[in-house]
């Protein structure tokens, strides 16, 4: 049975080739689409909030309280969130060597974006 990272990379590949133009990052240019990541890809760090986690339970809390905060402050938009809590969920659910902290961590952020769903 298939691990989620080869059947993540099996649809990336299937998706980059089903498009006429896939998008490639910048810093990626000349790459083998199967061989990188853009989850840690910065393309425009104006918009990027520095500092937040997925460690563990207590780490993933505080900085959805962070985002939640910024948010209310009207420093982040709505999209701008949900998107950022989208990348976090996926950045510790296909992590390198999850820990079981991460895997607590990702269930904090999971439910975070739940909470968007009618």
């Amino acid at each position: 049975m298939p691990t989620n990272t080869q059947t993540f990379k099996r649809r990336y590949l299937v998706l980059s080739k089903s498009r006429k133009n896939p998008r490639v990052p910048a810093k990626h240019k000349n790459e083998d689409p199967s061989r990188h990541s853009d989850l840690f890809v910065d393309e425009n760090p104006a918009g990027t909030i520095h500092g937040l986690r997925f460690r563990n339970k207590t780490d993933a809390q505080a900085s959805v309280a962070r985002l939640k905060k910024l948010y209310r402050q009207k420093k982040v938009s709505f999209p701008h969130m949900r998107q950022i809590g989208v990348t976090m969920e996926q950045r510790s659910r296909f992590h390198a060597h999850p820990t079981p902290g991460i895997k607590e961590g990702n269930k904090v952020w999971r439910s975070f974006n739940r909470s968007f769903r009618k």
